[in-house]
């Protein structure tokens, strides 16, 4: 595989004059030596690759009045949240939690959309009061609030009723409505037809429009969609959001005028052999039917901002051989990356050091990549093509930066990896390694 395929933040050099080894490279850092610094497992991301991906995205819609909320899901890290919030990015969020962790960085609640099937009256009590540090920090509370349900209005408007009585601003609102398209790549990741779990029917959303259109407590803003994740086409898009903007124009003729309209995010990367969908078509077919709306554009993109930017680093640990089968265990776990087992994702895997080649080197062999989890669902990849390795080789898990450390977990009592963040020559610890003293800090003794 080549790295260019993912970002050119990432390439294979030259590990020496005249050697025929190559050596991978994060930006202006060799690999080898954030592991050897950091240990593994780790995750790397390149701030070069998130950076340049943010602002080829931005360009893309050109002059169109736009937003990119990056979804905080795809990868939390405080340092990437930051990085994302320096280059001007709004952000989606789905809990309580990740609202803190803006918090934590000084981001204005005017740039936070507030998405999710299960906001609990707590949760949205705290965006209704947030305050960020910004230059908007004289305004209460979040940009929008994305509702799911009719029970989930019902609470908002009570909230909503309490802070606005309180002296609060009146929060502003949307509803994500279903819109019975199929995509995304896995049944698991599917979000948009009928029979998920994900907002709600036209009929519904049409009636809750109308009923609250006068309403004292909050203030229908915009519309919403999301059609799943891992798309890696544009053609779901544009049906889902002509049927938005069908539903805008009903609503202006009812008298339910809006601002804007949030399309989610979705966009698929390339993992293995998959070709992401053209980026210019997409923002083309977007914003043809947005602009006759009057509307701006609100995208959720996460996976497409990070997953390529980041990669996990694990060594080998033992190799062995039952009947003909060949194991190569390694340090990271099922635990730190359970993407492969839940997904069935396809993560490439490579050496750090590799013998120079323009091609798969003829010496591969096919290989099962497992961890040290006592589950037999503990694997990176099976029947992978792997050149030979021995105990102490560094390997590298490719496009891990999204759905990674968001998902890990101390199953077997495990450290969760640490998180490196690579800025041009530097890089630096941005979530230190457990340690087993974390591991057990919030549980009760019964014998004291």
């Amino acid at each position: 595989m080549d790295p260019a395929d993912y970002t050119p933040c990432f390439a294979y050099r030259p590990s020496r004059a005249g050697a025929r080894e190559e050596a991978l490279w994060c930006e202006s850092v060799a690999v080898a030596s954030i592991a050897d610094a950091a240990g593994t497992p780790a995750y790397v991301y390149s701030g070069g690759a998130i950076e340049a991906g943010y602002q080829r995205l931005d360009r893309a819609f050109g002059a169109l009045p736009h937003a990119i909320c990056y979804a905080v899901k795809a990868n939390s890290n405080l340092g990437v949240l930051r990085l994302l919030a320096r280059l001007g990015s709004n952000f989606d969020i789905v809990s309580g939690g990740e609202l803190d962790r803006l918090r934590r960085i000084g981001v204005a609640g005017t740039r936070i959309v507030f998405s999710g099937v299960g906001k609990t009256r707590e949760e949205m009590r705290e965006a209704l009061g947030y305050r960020g540090t910004g230059k908007s920090s004289r305004h209460s509370g979040i940009l929008l609030f994305n509702v799911e349900s009719e029970a989930e209005l019902e609470v908002l408007l009570e909230e909503a009723a309490r802070h606005v009585k309180a002296g609060g601003e009146r929060p502003s609102a949307a509803i994500r409505v279903n819109p019975d398209v199929a995509a995304g790549g896995h049944k698991h990741i599917s979000t948009g037809k009928h029979h998920h779990k994900f907002g709600v029917d036209w009929e519904t959303a049409r009636k809750l429009y109308l009923a609250h259109k006068s309403s004292p407590w909050i203030a229908w803003r915009g519309i919403s969609a999301h059609l799943g994740s891992q798309i890696l086409s544009t053609e779901p898009y544009g049906r889902g959001l002509e049927r938005l903007a069908a539903h805008v124009h009903e609503l202006s003729a009812n008298g339910v005028c809006l601002e804007s309209v949030d399309m989610g995010g979705g966009l698929g990367i390339r993992y293995t052999d998959e070709q992401p969908l053209d980026l210019a078509e997409y923002a083309r077919t977007l914003s043809r039917i947005v602009r006759p709306l009057g509307c701006k554009l609100l995208i959720e993109p996460g996976r497409w901002l990070v997953g390529a930017a980041g990669v996990l680093l694990t060594r080998v640990i033992y190799v062995k051989q039952n009947r003909g089968k060949k194991f190569v265990i390694v340090d990271a776990a099922m635990n730190d990356l359970i993407r492969p087992v839940l997904y069935a994702a396809e993560h490439p895997i490579t050496s750090a050091l590799r013998v120079a080649s323009n091609g798969r080197a003829a010496t591969e062999t096919m290989v099962d990549v497992v961890g040290p989890v006592c589950e037999s669902g503990d694997f990176l990849a099976q029947n992978y093509p792997l050149d030979p390795v021995k105990s102490g080789d560094l390997l590298v898990v490719w496009a891990a930066g999204a759905y990674g450390f968001v998902q890990s977990s101390n199953y077997n009592a495990r450290r969760r990896a640490v998180e490196v963040l690579v800025e041009g020559r530097r890089f630096r610890t941005a979530r230190r390694r457990e340690t087993y003293d974390d591991l057990v800090r919030e549980e009760l003794d019964a014998e004291k």
